[in-house]
């Protein structure tokens, strides 16, 4: 646990893979929670027992509507709504974890990891709930699970969700949220609820946590995933032939290596571009993990400054990123 280290596969396809688990503490109010500083001390005090871990760790204090929160969202460290409200995070040196104090329930402890690795990142949040459940008494009943302050997230308490990159098969995607939806499992956009897709950027999470345990839920969403990664993947190689998605690759690379001004859904939709063309060997000279990041450090929230300022360092990040890439067709 020490390292908090963790990846998958498919790096092309799944960018990155959360599990989130939402706990509550006895004997303190749900939502409307005045004592999250003394929580959030009480939760550290806990982890602070494990020295490997507390060592790694701080606390700090998420202003409402913040740049700093604002940032962390586009990064997917936080959810838009704690946000909004603020409260305190419980965060690693590399912030792949990341507990939330006072968003909607008590504690939200998320684990994030590169690529598709949900039993991974599962392995691990339950390593740190443990530990802090050792020391900390919390809201669970024999019969309904862990009590949460929405009944949707009541039982395992248990949102884990893999990002998945899709732009191949987009224009199916009704199909998926259909298959998805059957199986207690939804697809949305990038940033979760009521957010638009941009650059075929999906999540896929499951919606149902009472009366199925932990592993089943991790199972089912791996065997969901791996069949819709397998569609993209076939659809990549189908069409890899095609003038037209060469042509789309090659301007891609073009704007990227050249361009002084590039605003952020070009800019997210070029980085698209360059995934498929790696994905069936168009181009070379860059991993799919340097993409995803370089997609993290690009949004105006992380960039700050004037629009023109984020526009022309947005395009000297993306030369940088793409100097070495070669096409090969």
């Amino acid at each position: 646990m020490a390292d908090f280290e963790f990846g998958g596969g498919y790096a092309d396809i799944a960018v990155s893979t959360r599990v989130r688990l939402a706990r509550n503490i006895k004997d303190y109010t749900y939502k409307d929670c005045t004592k999250y500083e003394e929580i959030a001390k009480k939760v550290f005090d806990a982890m602070k027992a494990e020295s490997t871990v507390a060592e790694k760790f701080e606390i700090i204090q998420i202003k409402s509507g913040s740049s700093d929160a604002l940032a962390r969202v586009q990064t997917h460290q936080i959810s838009p709504e704690f946000a909004q409200k603020g409260g305190y995070i419980i965060t690693n040196d590399n912030e792949n974890i990341i507990i939330m104090v006072g968003e909607e329930d008590h504690l939200r402890l998320q684990v994030m990891g590169n690529g598709f690795c949900p039993k991974e990142c599962m392995k691990e949040a339950k390593k740190l709930a443990t530990l802090i459940e050792e020391h900390i008494p919390i809201d669970y009943d024999e019969n309904l699970g862990y009590l949460t302050a929405c009944p949707s997230n009541m039982g395992t308490g248990l949102r884990a969700s893999v990002m998945l990159h899709l732009p191949m098969i987009e224009n199916s995607i009704s199909e998926l949220l259909s298959l998805a939806s059957i199986q207690g499992f939804t697809v949305r956009g990038a940033y979760g609820e009521g957010s638009s897709a941009v650059g075929g950027l999906y999540q896929l999470s499951n919606q149902i946590t009472l009366g199925i345990s932990e592993n089943n839920i991790i199972d089912r969403l791996i065997e969901i995933c791996t069949n819709v990664i397998q569609k993209e993947k076939n659809s990549r190689l189908l069409n890899s032939e095609n003038i037209a998605m060469k042509d789309s690759v090659c301007r891609a690379v073009g704007i990227l290596k050249t361009a002084r001004i590039v605003q952020t859904n070009e800019a997210i939709n070029c980085l698209s571009k360059l995934l498929i063309g790696l994905s069936v060997g168009y181009i070379d000279g860059i991993k799919p993990q340097d993409i995803w990041n370089t997609e993290q450090r690009i949004h105006p929230e992380v960039l700050g400054g004037t629009a023109e300022q984020r526009d022309t360092t947005r395009a000297d990040i993306l030369r940088q990123l793409t100097k070495h890439i070669n096409i090969k067709l």
